[in-house]
């Protein structure tokens, strides 16, 4: 069985407390005149009628401050209140009648008197008495009508009724409506159409929902489209290798080459590629799944810099680039993979070797900041494009497409210098000015205690 929608379920909800509600202020009202007794309703009305009397009879009195003539201005005392007959006297303070019924009528049973004081500035001045006698003249036979004013209260709740279901449609859709957008575009981006954006909603909480849905799916389509890329870029790239390996054995087997040592030497070289192309993506899916091992090892920074600045040194000075290697004073330990961190630093020299000219600089230093230990490689080449900036630690990615593999290698060490760099819970990033050279620099967190630190005087190495 399907659940229900929220608009079915938010309009039953709105239309069970708008019936229940109504409903129940229709019977309580029933009850209440069912159980009250007609002749007291009766004499509610009566008695309100007579203190509009008394109203009536203070306000003379306020004006000509005396009770003479009064029947003469205002007429004569009714002797009937609402559908109640009876004796009405009006008194004076001493108790002396001064109009109405001089004397009560005859007693014939149970007597009911009303007797409403009249007061003019907080102060009594006469009395108005209301004497019924209880016979079947005083009250006549008949029975309370609820029927016309229950009527009249159930045609008002069914009106209220449906002007609330109308406003609980209405806001229950504005609350339906874009969870069904979400709920449509969420059906089409699992069908592969990552295109599919939702229209923001009225309501906040709505829209901040939609917000994170279109961000969720422009990831979703910007991963989708490097997904598609990446298996173009490997298969470019494998395609090449292997394209020279088969294109010199058939060569080989038709006796163009002959299968010397250059030819081997020439087909290992091109196996080598392939061997550590497949390398880099090996070690790029480790690292993407979470699973890229560290061996982490407490070691000081300006011997890391050093090593790899000697292990260039002889690539530097067939280049006749001035490579060196600065390490600040003072800086701690830390706790990393000595390995993945000269792999790191490898990349990015070997990188800076090949966009520097004839009689540039390549400078390695590293240096003490508060959120860490910061490795930087500078060079003096052209420089990166802005444009180009953004996505240069991607995967394949290469600011000048025209460059070939043996110049420009495949595209995949800087991106294997950031994941092994966020590996150890760091960060890396570029900064870069046309024709003046650009700067790499990643931060490593210190991994040893103050108390722990070892100091290292500044080393400078020169090649």
């Amino acid at each position: 069985m399907r659940p229900p929608r929220l608009f079915n379920l938010m309009l039953t909800a709105f239309a069970l407390v708008i019936v229940l509600g109504i409903s129940g202020m229709v019977i309580s009202f029933w009850l209440v005149t069912r159980w009250n007794d007609p002749a007291q309703i009766r004499w509610m009305e009566a008695e309100m009628s007579a203190r509009n009397q008394a109203l009536q009879l203070a306000a003379y009195y306020r004006q000509t401050g005396s009770w003479r003539g009064v029947e003469r201005q205002l007429g004569p005392l009714p002797q009937r209140f609402g559908e109640i007959k009876g004796a009405v006297s009006l008194l004076d303070m001493s108790g002396r009648v001064v109009a109405g019924q001089r004397r009560p009528p005859t007693a014939r049973g149970n007597e009911a008197v009303r007797r409403i004081p009249i007061m003019v500035n907080d102060q009594q001045v006469g009395t108005l008495v209301f004497s019924v006698v209880d016979t079947d003249e005083a009250f006549p036979l008949g029975i309370f009508n609820r029927r016309p004013l229950l009527w009249g209260m159930v045609g008002a709740g069914a009106g209220l009724m449906t002007i609330l279901l109308v406003l609980a449609a209405i806001f229950s859709r504005r609350i339906s409506a874009p969870l069904r957008q979400i709920s449509v575009a969420a059906h089409a981006i699992a069908d592969g159409n990552h295109s599919s954006r939702v229209k923001p909603a009225n309501v906040r909480e709505l829209a901040e929902l939609a917000e994170s849905f279109n961000r969720m799916a422009a990831a979703l389509q910007q991963a989708d489209q490097q997904r598609r890329q990446l298996t173009a870029d490997i298969a470019h790239e494998l395609r090449t290798p292997l394209s020279i390996i088969k294109g010199r054995l058939e060569g080989i087997q038709d006796g163009v080459y002959e299968a010397d040592a250059e030819q081997i030497e020439a087909l290992l070289a091109e196996v080598a590629l392939l061997e550590r192309l497949i390398n880099d993506l090996h070690l790029l899916a480790l690292a993407d799944a979470g699973q890229l091992p560290l061996y982490r090892e407490t070691v000081a920074p300006a011997m890391l810099v050093n090593e790899a600045v000697r292990s260039f040194a002889q690539s530097a000075a067939e280049r006749a680039i001035q490579l060196s290697a600065e390490s600040a004073a003072g800086l701690p330990d830390i706790e990393v993979d000595p390995q993945r961190i000269a792999q790191v630093l490898g990349n990015l020299i070997s990188n800076a070797l090949r966009h520097t000219p004839a009689g540039g600089v390549v400078r390695v230093t590293v240096a003490a900041e508060p959120d860490g230990i910061v490795f930087s490689v500078a060079d003096t080449g052209p420089g990166i494009d802005p444009a180009d900036l953004p996505h240069i630690f991607d995967r394949f990615y290469r600011a000048d497409r025209a460059r070939t593999r043996s110049s420009g290698g495949a595209g995949l060490g800087l991106a294997i210098a950031r994941r092994l760099v966020e590996a150890h819970g760091g960060q890396i990033w570029a900064e870069s000015e046309l024709g003046r050279g650009t700067t790499m620099r990643f931060r490593l967190p210190a991994g040893v205690a103050a108390a722990e630190m070892t100091v290292h005087q500044p080393a400078v190495v020169n090649v």
